[in-house]
C-alpha cells in the first residue's frame, strides 16, 4: 500500500472551513473477517499522515502527484498566449470589501471556461443572450461558510432536504465575529461546494453587495436558504492541477516544468486557471486590513490618545462616513492630522480649500504631498516580492516571491509569455530565467496593469491549481429539475487519496425521490490519469450492501487530473419512485510498476481539531475561526478490501475517530454523486427539440433518451 496522497493547502490568510467526526452508534465490528479488519486498520493508519498535515496548517503541504508521469499534449506551445485575444475574459472585478478572492478567482476562470466551452466571446454572449456572462461570488462564500440548517429551524415536517444531514458543514466558533465573508478558502474547497450542487449561479440571482445592493460592511449580506442548491450551470468537471513549486525530500524549492505545461494545456482549451500565492499587499480597499495596518504604523504619538489616532484613522480608511462629518468636525480632524503627523502649522491654511477638497487632503496617501519637507507615517509596506517598473509610459507589475512561504491570495491565471525578462522582477531578487503569467486580480481595473500583473514561473509560493468545465449544451440546460444525490454536504479541506494492492472499492446507497431518468454519475479521484469504473445496481428489497441486486450499466473514463469528474452513462436509466440505487467506484492508478487501486475520501477539521490546532500553535498564538461537522448515517457509504464484505462506512469513520490525529478530523461520505432528472422533464425536452417527430413506429426507440417512441410521447 502506498502512502496516503492529499489534495489540500492550508494558509493562514485564507482560512478554510473546520470540520465533526460523525460515527454509527449501536453497530459493531464482529460481522467483519480478519481480512477486512485488517485493511480497515491499515487505512486509518494510512489516514492519520493527511491529518496531521491538516493540522500543522500554515505550510502548503500538499504534492498529490509526487512522482509525477506527464506528457505534454502538444507538441509545442505558442511563446505568448492570451485568452484575452479570444474575447472569453470577463471584466475584472472588486472583491472590496471583503476576503473573498478565492470565489473571485473560482467564478474568473468559469467564466471564460463556459464561455470558451459554448464557442462564444463575452460579447457574443451578450447579443446572444442579452446579459453579461457573470457569475455570483457571493453565492459560493455563503453556502461553502454556512452549514445546513438545523432541524429546530423549520416547522416539523418541512424541512428542505434530508432530515438526516441537518447541519451538516461548516460552523463558526462562538467567540469569533468574522463573517461568513472573510472565513476564507482556496479551490479544494470551492471544488467541494460546486460538487456538492452549490451553484454557479449568474451574478443577478446573488448580486455582490448588501441588501441595498451597496458595498457596506455593515448591511445585511446573507442569501435564503432556498438559493443553496440553484445552478445556472452544472460543473462537468474540477481539474486539481499540479504546482509548478514543489519540494524535495528536504523540503527545498523544487520547479516542476511539467506543471507548467498542464496548465498551458488547460489555458488553450480556454479554461482560467486559478492559483494562489503570497501576494505582497492586502486587499488595498479592505478597510478592517487597512486599519489595523495604520494603527501599528503609528504605535504612539506624543500628545495624542488612542481614541484620537483611532478617530483619524477610522475617518481615513473609510470606517467613519466622511460625507456625514461636519465643517467643524473637519476642522477638528485636521488639527489631529497635524498633531499625528507632528507640524506646527497647516500647509493648506491658506489654500482656499472648500470641503470636498479637505476631505482628499484628510485622506490622501501623503498629507502634505507638495511639500518635501512633510513626512507620512502611512507609508506603504515596502514591496518584498512585487515590483513595477514605467516601460513606454505605463507601469509593468511583475511578482517573484523568492521566499517558500504560504499563500495568502487567489488568482485567475489568462495567459503566458516565455520571453517575459527577469529585468521586470526586484533588481535584488530576480527568477533564475524568463517567463511569466498573465494574471488577472480581483482588486478592480485601478490596481496594477488595469487590475493585472505577471506572475514569474518560478515563484516559490505557487500552489492550489485548478481549472473548472461546465455542462453547456442546450439540453440540459432546458431541463430545471436537476436532483442531484450525494450525502457529502462537508466543505471538504482534504481529498485523500490512499493506494491500495488490491482492488478497493467505494459504494453508496440511494433512493429515487420521483420516476427519475438517471444519466449521470459523479466521483472524486486524486492521482493522476485515474482509470475510474462505475457500476450501477437496481437494489433488491432491503438490500445489504450497494451491489445487492441487479446490475444496470458500467462506465469506465481515465481522467488526467485529480478532483471532482462526472460520467455519463452508456445508457440512460429510468427507474421508478422508490427505487434502491447502489453505485460502486473502482478507482486504478498507474504507478512506477503496473497500478495501484485508489479509495478517495474527504475531510475537514472538527471541534477536537480545532482546539488540537491551537494547542500545537500556542507559541504564535494562531487559532481559527470555524469548524466542520460531518454526518455519516449507517447505510449510506460502504467500502470493500479485494473479496471482501461490504464494510458500512459509519463504521469505518467511527475507527479512524480512534486513531491520534485521525480523531481531530470530521469524514464526509464518499464522494459519489448520481444526477438524476425527472422522467417528464427529460420527456419535456426532447418532444421541445422535436427530436420524436422523425421517428415511426410505436417500436423505435428515441436516440436521444433511449426510451421507445411510445413512452416518449
Amino acid at each position: 500500500m502506498k502512502k496516503a496522497r492529499i489534495a489540500i493547502l492550508l494558509v493562514i490568510a485564507m482560512l478554510l472551513s473546520l470540520p465533526v467526526c460523525a460515527c454509527a452508534e449501536g453497530d459493531n465490528m464482529a460481522a467483519l473477517s480478519e481480512t477486512d479488519l485488517q485493511a480497515l486498520d491499515r487505512l486509518g493508519t494510512e489516514l492519520e499522515e493527511p491529518a496531521a498535515m491538516l493540522l500543522h496548517y500554515g505550510e502548503d503541504v500538499a504534492d498529490i502527484y509526487s512522482g509525477l508521469r506527464w506528457r505534454s499534449i502538444a507538441d509545442t506551445f505558442p511563446e505568448k498566449f492570451d485568452l484575452r485575444d479570444r474575447g472569453v475574459v470577463t471584466p475584472v472585478k472588486n472583491q472590496s470589501p471583503w476576503g473573498t478572492c478565492w470565489t473571485f478567482a473560482t467564478m474568473a476562470a468559469s467564466e471564460s471556461s463556459i464561455l470558451s466551452a459554448m464557442g462564444l466571446s463575452a460579447e457574443e454572449y451578450f447579443e446572444k443572450y442579452g446579459e453579461e456572462m457573470d457569475l455570483s461570488e457571493k453565492h459560493l462564500a455563503w453556502f461553502t461558510a454556512n452549514a445546513l440548517p438545523g432541524a429546530e429551524a423549520y416547522p416539523e415536517g418541512e424541512y428542505p432536504y434530508d432530515l438526516s444531514q441537518a447541519g451538516e458543514g461548516a460552523h463558526p466558533l462562538e467567540d469569533t465575529d468574522v463573517t461568513a465573508y472573510n472565513f476564507g478558502g482556496n479551490y479544494y474547497l470551492s471544488t467541494s461546494s460546486l460538487a456538492s450542487g452549490i451553484g454557479v449561479v449568474k451574478e443577478a440571482v446573488a448580486p455582490y453587495g448588501d441588501s441595498d445592493g451597496e458595498a457596506n460592511r455593515d448591511g445585511d449580506w446573507s442569501l435564503p436558504e432556498e438559493l443553496r442548491f440553484v445552478q445556472s450551470f452544472e460543473l462537468k468537471n474540477a481539474n486539481i492541477l499540479p504546482a509548478p513549486a514543489a519540494k524535495d525530500e528536504n523540503g527545498n524549492y523544487v520547479y516542476r516544468p511539467e506543471a507548467t505545461e498542464m496548465m498551458k494545456s488547460e489555458l488553450l482549451k480556454g479554461r482560467g486557471v486559478g492559483i494562489s500565492f503570497v501576494a505582497d499587499q492586502a486587499m488595498p480597499n479592505d478597510p478592517d486590513a487597512r486599519r489595523a495596518r495604520l494603527l501599528s504604523r503609528y504605535g504612539t504619538v506624543d500628545g495624542v490618545s488612542e481614541e484620537e489616532l483611532a478617530e483619524y484613522v477610522d475617518f481615513r480608511v473609510g470606517i467613519t462616513d466622511s460625507d456625514a462629518a461636519t465643517d467643524e468636525e473637519l476642522q477638528h480632524l485636521m488639527q489631529l492630522a497635524l498633531k499625528i503627523n507632528q507640524l506646527d502649522e497647516n500647509p493648506y491654511e491658506n489654500a482656499g480649500l472648500d470641503r470636498d477638497q479637505t476631505i482628499q487632503v484628510l485622506k490622501s496617501r501623503y498629507f502634505g504631498r507638495n511639500y518635501d519637507t512633510l513626512v507620512e507615517y502611512e507609508e506603504e509596506d515596502a514591496l518584498t516580492y512585487l515590483n513595477f517598473i514605467e516601460e513606454n509610459g505605463e507601469y509593468i507589475y511583475a511578482q517573484y516571491t523568492y521566499d517558500q512561504k504560504p499563500a495568502n491570495h487567489a488568482v485567475t491565471v489568462v495567459g503566458w509569455d516565455d520571453s517575459f525578462p527577469v529585468s521586470s522582477f526586484q533588481p535584488e531578487h530576480q527568477p533564475p530565467a524568463d517567463g511569466a503569467w498573465l494574471v488577472r486580480n480581483s482588486w478592480g481595473e485601478d490596481w496594477g496593469q488595469d487590475g493585472y500583473f505577471w506572475l514569474s514561473y518560478y515563484d516559490k509560493s505557487l500552489c492550489a491549481v485548478a481549472s473548472f468545465d461546465f455542462v453547456t449544451d442546450d439540453e440540459n440546460s432546458l431541463i430545471k429539475e436537476l436532483s442531484l444525490l450525494g450525502y457529502d454536504n462537508m466543505p471538504a479541506e482534504i481529498t485523500s487519496s490512499t493506494l491500495f494492492e488490491e482492488p478497493v472499492y467505494a459504494g453508496n446507497v440511494f433512493t429515487a425521490e420521483a420516476d427519475s431518468v438517471l444519466q449521470y454519475v459523479s466521483v472524486m479521484t486524486g492521482d493522476l490519469d485515474t482509470e475510474v469504473t462505475v457500476s450501477v445496481y437496481l437494489l433488491n428489497d432491503r438490500a445489504a450492501s450497494p451491489t445487492d441486486g441487479v446490475l444496470l450499466g458500467e462506465k469506465t473514463e481515465k481522467f488526467a487530473f485529480a478532483g471532482y469528474h462526472r460520467l455519463e452513462l452508456e445508457e440512460k436509466l429510468r427507474l421508478p419512485e422508490g427505487a434502491g440505487i447502489g453505485v460502486t467506484v473502482l478507482e486504478r492508478v498507474p504507478v512506477e510498476n503496473g497500478f495501484r487501486y485508489a479509495l478517495t475520501n474527504t475531510g475537514s477539521l472538527n471541534e477536537q481539531g480545532v482546539e488540537t490546532y491551537a494547542e500545537r500553535h500556542a507559541d504564535t498564538g494562531e487559532k481559527l475561526n470555524r469548524y466542520c461537522r460531518g454526518i455519516v448515517n449507517p447505510g449510506e457509504s460502504f467500502v470493500r478490501f479485494g473479496n471482501g464484505s461490504w464494510i458500512d462506512w459509519s463504521l469505518a469513520v467511527g475507527q479512524f475517530a480512534e486513531k491520534g490525529d485521525c480523531a481531530c478530523i470530521a469524514y464526509d461520505n464518499l464522494p459519489i454523486k448520481l444526477y438524476m432528472y425527472p422522467t417528464e422533464e427529460v420527456m419535456r425536452v426532447h418532444q421541445l427539440d422535436n427530436t420524436i417527430n422523425a421517428l415511426s413506429g410505436d417500436a423505435a426507440i428515441c436516440p436521444e433518451c433511449g426510451f421507445t417512441l411510445l413512452d416518449c410521447r
